[in-house]
């Protein structure tokens, strides 16, 4: 009888195995960071956290670098189908601190499974140092949307998403 071999590891397959290693402890400790933080992990990279404070529900979330956060926090209880809010919106530095002065700020929100968004633009008007206010924006359809809020300082762009299930 002749004793069974393993086939030997190619390097491929060895990077391949360490990335994936990498991947998922990554995916762990941004879980993990979340959790602490009292957010949800949600499908697609994106994540938020749904609370409630004084004045209603509210999503947070942070930018995909970690420099800033935001919290979103509908005027209406919710947020509503197919009926125009507004949004009062908080947007700080990860220490807390208002962004920098050259800083601008755009938020917007996407259907991905359908491929569109919003069927309107929505401006956002500084209203205090970390605060801004989004009127008329419109969930027009059943489903997941995603929030963007982006700040842009010089050529640098970044993005936090909050991830809305709007249902019937």
């Amino acid at each position: 009888m002749r004793p069974t071999m393993e086939r030997e590891t190619t390097r491929d397959e060895a990077r391949g195995a360490r990335a994936a290693g990498a991947g998922a402890l990554a995916a762990l400790i941004a879980a993990a960071a979340l959790a602490a933080c009292g957010g949800d992990a949600q499908p697609g990279g994106g994540a938020s956290g749904a609370g409630t404070d004084a004045d209603g529900p509210s999503l947070a979330a942070a930018s995909a670098r970690g420099t800033f956060r935001i919290e979103l926090r509908p005027e209406t209880d919710g947020f509503p189908l197919n009926e125009a809010f507004a949004l009062d919106v908080v947007v700080e530095g990860a220490d807390g601190a208002p962004l920098a002065e050259d800083a601008s700020v755009t938020i917007d929100a996407r259907m991905p499974a359908h491929g569109h968004g919003m069927l309107r633009d929505v401006e956002l008007e500084r209203v205090g140092p970390t605060e801004y206010r989004a009127e008329g924006m419109l969930l027009h359809m059943v489903g997941h949307w995603e929030v963007h809020v982006d700040v842009t300082r010089g050529a640098v762009v970044e993005r936090a998403q909050a991830d809305i299930e709007l249902e019937p």
